[in-house]
């Protein structure tokens, strides 16, 4: 965001009747004239509008006055000195081509309430949104929440604004607060008010949580309920002695007669729920062997079940389970020799070199030789193709000329090709017969050479073709398809299947028999191989209740837990619920038993509670502290740079150092070692340097907005200072606008010339000239 001020018009506010400020795009704009002529004022007007209040009135009025009255008749802010019009105060922000008109109106009639009339109250201020500087369109629907500030300007930017923006006259407050309380002063600066308020949130929970687990009161309450219910219990238990709570169900969620408390209120039918199940978990009690036996037989079976499938493939592979790898080998091998048959079979006329490379069992040197052979080949088959084409070709054109030249001249003894002069037709034609003859005789060499080369290229692939028989007879024995076939359907599982058959070896089944798909054979197989496994059973002479394994379940997570289960223990638990459900049926006992949990529950809440708010605070306060740090750290070395330039006369311009102690103190230091903070040490026009330096460390970091407002830089400090103050604004600060003002015309002019040398606008306004056009 780099909104900045384009034109002030302030109405009826404090000095001013009406005024207009245009302020360009100047950089600097200094407010210039006597004290009494409304620079302070302007800035008000502005801290008005940004802010909803303006703060120094704000701070003085709860300094000076007293809080009990409320109604006041005059206005501090309202000018009525000539005539009675509303109050209004306009600003135009500029943003490249972006325009933003804000205002703050207060009609006449806000004043008649007296109680508007406070120096401290600010609401009757209210803020609008503008369509054009000239409006005057003070309506509902241009009406704004003060939020809708730090929406446009950036979150906190009303409380950061005394901080980041606008350096009042004098000194910085903050210099003057104490170092415990600097922090806090910043927190809207720091983002840490939150956390601060949910910390002071914790310690107001845990100081109330503290008093309610301290109620004198209430320990002597709950100490005598307890009372109580101890002289209840021995009546009610007098006959039948005194059980301890003991826990006997190791699930998760045991049954309802094994809670500490079974009858939270008495029920007959729960009672004999609870009655019949300890009955039948005693029953039980004495076939603790009789339940081992069928849980191992349980076992047995479910084993048989659950490897039904890996029992099934072993009957019907047996001791050949694991021969997948040789036969996928031996396969592999036998598809690559009936390949290489394939394309012996296509003869020494018609096989490629590319194929003559995959053939086995080549003679060393035989394959290049081969190669050539093909090569010579391929060239006399190209050949011989031609010769024949132009053969044929002349014996066609031979004889359709000498037939169309014995039509025309049958006498004529010249040559019709070459023109010799032949002593007859009949010599010519035997010349043409010799001359025909010859080719005749080259195409007859050629075909031979074809042939002689084709037998000794056949005779080298009858060699290889009786390497692919001698070798298929020797794997062709070896290689079962039917039991390739079956194991690659098991593939994934054979690992299954062959730990089945050792952990079946190991308990004395010995398999023996090999792979036979018969299904009447694999059947037997497989019926003798239950039959074997169902022998490891034990045979059960006890008949056991249908419920006996819901019932063990319903109390104990293994079965291990019931063997090792004392049936004294069970005897007294039914002596406990006996002793609970009396318990349960007296009314007066059951009643204090249930305010006494009520209280002990409440306790242990609170207990619970407290710790996980002071474990919070914990957690809070220390994320405080190092976001605290953390966030001082990001100023510290501006600082000590613009103090430095600032405060040229003290510690000889070296500058100051700020320090966060422990996330809790802001203190300001020299360089020589001191408890105490440096603003102590210093005089007037230094806290005056020292309150620039900080104020401009902050806006140089952290202000979102570009702007700056400074009422009267020059009242504390001398020519040196001024001249340090305008050389740092117009070299770090030039991308602001700065408002600044002075009653000394020289200071401004200065400032004004230093800023034009750097090549930055400014603009003056002499507010008592302003002053008196306005009246």
């Amino acid at each position: 965001m780099k909104w900045k001020i384009a034109r002030i018009e302030v109405s009826r506010f404090k000095a001013f009747k009406h005024i207009n400020l245009d302020l360009g795009t100047s950089s600097l704009l200094t407010l210039d004239g006597p004290n009494g002529y409304g620079k302070t004022s302007v800035f008000d007007a502005v801290e008005l509008l940004l802010t909803g209040q303006i703060k120094r009135i704000d701070n003085l009025f709860s300094t000076l006055m007293t809080k009990l009255k409320t109604n006041y008749d005059d206005n501090l802010f309202w000018n009525q000195r000539t005539d009675q019009k509303d109050l209004s105060i306009k600003i135009e922000f500029h943003d490249g081509d972006k325009r933003l008109v804000l205002a703050r109106h207060a009609p006449v009639k806000a004043f008649d309430k007296k109680s508007n009339n406070r120096a401290d109250k600010f609401k009757h201020f209210k803020l609008y949104e503008l369509p054009d500087f000239e409006s005057k369109a003070f309506t509902p629907a241009n009406l704004r929440e003060n939020e809708f500030l730090d929406e446009v300007f950036g979150r906190n930017f009303r409380e950061n604004f005394t901080f980041l923006n606008y350096l009042e006259q004098g000194q910085n407050k903050l210099l003057h607060t104490r170092v415990d309380e600097r922090k806090d002063q910043l927190g809207n600066l720091f983002n840490i008010n939150d956390v601060a308020a949910e910390i002071e949130n914790c310690r107001s929970l845990s100081t109330r949580f503290t008093k309610f687990l301290g109620d004198e009161k209430r320990k002597a309450d709950e100490e005598a309920l307890n009372n109580e219910c101890t002289a209840l219990r021995a009546m009610v238990q007098a006959d039948l002695g005194n059980i301890d709570y003991k826990k006997l169900s190791t699930v998760e969620v045991g049954p309802g007669w094994d809670k500490e408390d079974p009858f939270p209120t008495y029920d007959s039918e729960i009672h004999t729920q609870f009655s019949n199940a300890i009955r039948k978990l005693n029953g039980l009690l004495p076939q603790k062997a009789a339940i081992r036996v069928r849980t191992q037989n349980d076992a047995i079976n479910a084993d048989i079940e659950s490897h039904a499938e890996s029992l099934s493939s072993l009957a019907l592979l047996g001791t050949d389970l694991n021969k997948l790898d040789d036969l996928e080998q031996i396969k592999k091998e036998l598809d690559g020799l009936d390949k290489a048959a394939k394309i012996v079979k296509k003869g020494a006329s018609a096989i490629t070199a590319e194929q003559a490379r995959t053939l086995p069992s080549w003679a060393a040197g035989r394959l290049e030789w081969f190669e050539e052979q093909i090569k010579t080949r391929n060239d006399l088959n190209i050949k011989n193709t031609a010769n024949d084409s132009a053969a044929a070709e002349l014996a066609r054109l031979k004889q359709q000329l000498l037939d169309e030249h014995a039509k025309l001249y049958p006498d004529d003894k010249f040559c019709p090709l070459c023109g010799n002069d032949w002593k007859t037709h009949v010599a010519m034609l035997d010349a043409i017969e010799v001359r025909a003859q010859k080719i005749s005789d080259t195409l007859g060499k050629d075909g031979k050479a074809l042939v002689a080369l084709t037998t000794a290229m056949t005779t080298e692939l009858g060699t290889i073709d009786t390497f692919i028989q001698a070798r298929e007879a020797i794997l062709k024995p070896g290689y079962n398809e039917a039991l390739h076939q079956a194991l690659v359907k098991v593939k994934n599982r054979l690992p299954a299947i062959q730990q089945l058959l050792e952990r079946l070896r190991g308990e004395g089944i010995l398999i023996t028999f090999t792979f036979n798909n018969d299904e009447v054979v694999t059947e037997a197989r497989l019926e003798e191989l239950r039959k074997s496994m169902h022998a490891k059973k034990t045979d059960e002479t006890v008949v056991l209740p249908d419920d006996w394994q819901q019932t063990i379940e319903a109390v104990f997570k293994d079965l291990q837990d019931f063997y090792i289960f004392d049936a004294q223990d069970l005897a007294k638990k039914e002596l406990y619920i006996t002793i609970k459900a009396n318990e349960a049926q007296s009314s007066r006992l059951q009643k204090c038993l249930e305010e006494l949990q009520k209280m002990q529950r409440e306790t242990e809440a609170a207990t619970r509670a407290k710790g996980k708010v002071i474990q919070l605070r914990a957690t809070l306060e220390k994320a405080e502290q190092k976001y605290a740090d953390q966030t001082i750290s990001e100023i510290e070395l501006i600082f000590h740079i613009y103090s430095g330039r600032l405060i040229q006369n003290y510690q000889r311009g070296l500058g100051l150092f700020i320090e966060s102690r422990d996330g809790k103190q802001l203190r300001f230091l020299t360089a020589e070692k001191s408890e105490h903070d440096a603003v102590m040490s210093m005089s007037t026009g230094q806290v005056s340097a020292l309150s620039l330096a900080f104020f401009l460390s902050l806006n140089k970091v952290y202000a979102e907005v570009p702007l700056i407002l400074i009422d009267d830089p020059s009242q504390s400090l001398d020519e040196v200072n001024i001249a340090s103050l305008t050389d740092l604004l117009r070299c770090e600060l030039k991308h602001s606008q700065l408002i600044v003002s002075s009653h000394e015309d020289d200071i401004s002019a200065y400032m004004r010339y230093r800023f034009n040398r750097a090549g930055l606008t400014t603009s003056s306004l002499n507010m008592q000239r302003l002053a008196k056009q306005a009246s």
